[in-house]
């Protein structure tokens, strides 16, 4: 693939006489025509010509999706959580993306209150439990829970030290249900 060109539905990017139509584009009266907006590409050795969309389809949250996402409000019961992206994808996200962790889908081990395992503004990583009729997710298991607190004293980054979580600006030492993927990533 060599030359790269934008253009509209309908534009005239060829001649079937030197072009076979390809994905994004269709035949009119000897011409290959665009189908789509999108970036012309040629394939000089099968000579295939496509049009490749620019933009990207928005990704609907699914059961079973690993989210990351941040906390928005810690409840008696629940968790809500404001999903920031699907894990792996990079398109945008559309539809729901607020979502809840049930206190039973904490952890493992018992959890009274959800204040001892996550805070507001926690950046957590869990997995899509229920897609329907609402978002609810899971962060049983040591690759989900959270990924980057802040120190609720002075809103520093925390870091991990051992099990538990330690502001180097002020001292103050915290817990959280902890993913063994703390710290990792840009965020």
């Amino acid at each position: 693939m060599k030359k790269k060109k934008l253009v509209l539905p309908g534009k005239e990017i060829a001649s079937t006489q030197e072009m076979k139509a390809g994905e994004g584009t269709f035949e009119d009266r000897g011409k290959i025509k665009a189908s789509r907006i999108g970036e012309v590409q040629v394939d000089r050795d099968s000579r295939v010509i496509t049009v490749q969309p620019v933009t990207s389809v928005p990704v609907k949250v699914k059961k079973r999706d690993v989210v990351i996402g941040e906390v928005r409000e810690v409840r008696n019961s629940i968790v809500i959580v404001d999903i920031i992206q699907v894990e792996g994808s990079k398109r945008s996200l559309y539809g729901d993306k607020t979502a809840v962790i049930r206190v039973s889908e904490i952890s493992k081990q018992y959890v009274r209150d959800p204040l001892t395992e996550y805070r507001i503004g926690d950046i957590v990583r869990a997995k899509v439990a229920q897609d329907y009729p609402n978002l609810q997710l899971s962060t049983i298991g040591p690759e989900f829970g959270v990924i980057k607190a802040l120190c609720v004293k002075c809103r520093h980054p925390l870091k991990l030290k051992g099990k538990i979580l330690e502001c180097e600006r002020c001292g103050n030492r915290e817990s959280r249900k902890i993913s063994k993927y703390y710290g990792q990533g840009n965020i």
